[in-house]
This record gives structure tokens, sequence and C-alpha cells, in this order.
């Protein structure tokens, strides 16, 4: 008896699909969401300022892209910085630009959803700076005797008096008019500040007045809100006239500038003392 072996054929069929596109970063998913943003908080013009971006859990395959911007002009950032797969931080740089004031920006990030920003303070950078030309702020704005002065301006310049009260005198100066304060017992000090828009700005000079007592006295210059110089004295007693104080430090640009007069009135001394400023030269 013949036998026929059966033959049991298996065909496998494979699918063939279009090759895959290299993988970019993704969306951060639930679980590796946009955490913070930090950046320097503070970087002269012209230098660049380190940033880093977090997540709240490693990010995964490949990658997660977090969009980023500046406010301003004065900052540029990348369109985007990846974080790798199985990172929770990245770090990109802020490029900046030399500015002419203290100028805030504003970092900002998104991901999926997700904001987060981050301030950075330009700062003047005073290398290279040079004034252009000199002022004298003489006060010649008053009109009105012994009206008290809170604010004022000449030459681009705002004076501001922060204590005590400050009247301006158009009797008397060096030349008239000059503004001053008084004291009738103790101690009063007296302060300005000088300011220009936030503009850099050098002292050269200013005159300080006194009716019957010696002169201590405190200038102090700030640069992006950091000190630049102090100096301090105490002048003999002017009998009434006024006494010119030279800055020591006039290569040091400033902008902002505080001047403090102590008023002593001496053991045994009647009535009041006025104690002034005149003739404030600065450089811009």
């Amino acid at each position: 008896m013949w036998r026929v072996a059966s033959v049991c054929l298996l065909c496998t069929v494979v699918a063939c699909g279009e090759p895959s596109s290299p993988s970019s970063p993704s969306p951060a998913p639930a679980g590796a969401a946009l955490s913070k943003l930090e950046v320097d908080p503070s970087v002269p013009g012209g230098q660049a300022a380190r940033a880093t971006v977090t997540l709240t859990a490693p990010a995964p395959p490949p990658g997660v892209a977090i969009s980023l911007t500046a406010s301003g002009t004065a900052a540029t950032v990348p369109s985007s910085v990846s974080v790798p797969a199985g990172a929770t931080t990245a770090a990109f740089d802020v490029a900046t630009t030399r500015v002419a004031i203290t100028t805030d920006v504003t970092i900002t990030a998104q991901a999926s959803g997700v904001t987060r920003t981050a301030s950075l303070q330009l700062r003047i950078d005073p290398a290279g700076l040079t004034p252009s030309a000199n002022y004298i702020v003489g006060f010649s704005g008053l009109r009105e005797n012994r009206a008290a002065v809170a604010t004022y301006a000449e030459s681009g310049f705002t004076i501001s008096t922060v204590s005590p009260e400050w009247v301006g005198i158009t009797t008397f100066g060096n030349p008239l008019p000059f503004i001053q304060f008084f004291a009738s017992s103790g101690t009063v000090t007296g302060e300005i500040r000088i300011s220009a828009a936030g503009a850099p700005f050098w002292l050269r000079s200013v005159d300080f007045y006194s009716s019957v007592t010696r002169i201590p006295y405190v200038i102090e210059g700030f640069l992006s809100s950091e000190p630049v110089f102090t100096q301090l004295d105490v002048l003999g007693n002017t009998f009434g006239n006024f006494a010119r104080v030279l800055n020591t430090r006039p290569d040091l640009a400033v902008d902002v500038l505080l001047i403090r007069l102590s008023n002593p009135i001496p053991p045994g001394v009647s009535g009041t003392n006025p104690m002034g400023v005149d003739n404030i030269t600065l450089g811009r």
C-alpha cells in the first residue's frame, strides 16, 4: 500500500513600512513637567548670564524641549533648550548688550502649558565710560525765598531732599540761590539724593555752607545699587561762607549720589543754625 505524504507549506508575510525619521525632543509628559527656571540675578550689560531649566522628573527619551523668550532687546536667548533623556536640568546662556541705564529683563521658559519666569538685571558697565560735558547745578530755577524744596531738576539732574525739610534761599548763595536746612538743638542730619534718570554721571565738586558750625559730611556714590565710593570728612567752621569740597574719586561713574550733612549746635549756642549746599558740579 502506498502512503502519500502531505506537505504543509508555511508562508510568512513580512509587512514593510516607511523608514522612521530621527527622533526629536518631545513635549514634557505629566511626570516630567517644567519645574523652575533659574537665571543669574544680575550681570553687567554685555556679559552673558547663565540660566538653568529644571524638570520635576528625569526626561524620557528622546528628551524634553523647553521654549525660551526674553523681554526687550537688551537680552537674547536660544529659541529652545533640550533636557536630555534621563536628565532633569539643562543650562543655556543669555546674551546681553551694554546698557546706558540699569535695565531689568524677564526670561520666560515654557513647556506643555507650564510657564516659568526669572528676572535678570543688566547693570551699567563703567568700563570705557567718560563724561562728555560738565554741569553746575546752582539751583537757579528757585524763585520763592524760604519755600520748601522736595524735588528740584536742572540740566538733566534731579535733586531730591530726603531729610529733614530743605528750603530754597534766593537772597544768598555762591552765587544765589542755594538750598539749606536748619538745626535748633542737638545734631540734625540733612540728606539729598542726586540722580540723572538712571544714567551714569560723575561728581566733580560741591559747595557746603554753615553759619556758625563745622560741617561733618558724607558723600556716597552708587552704580546699579552697588556702592562705588564713600568720602567723609569734617570741614572747619566756615563762618558764614561756602567751602568747596572736591570729590576724591571723580573718575568713578555713579547713577545715584547721596550727600549727608550733620548740623551740630554747639552747647550754649541759642537760635538756629542754617547749613546748605550749592554749586554741585557734575559730569555726564
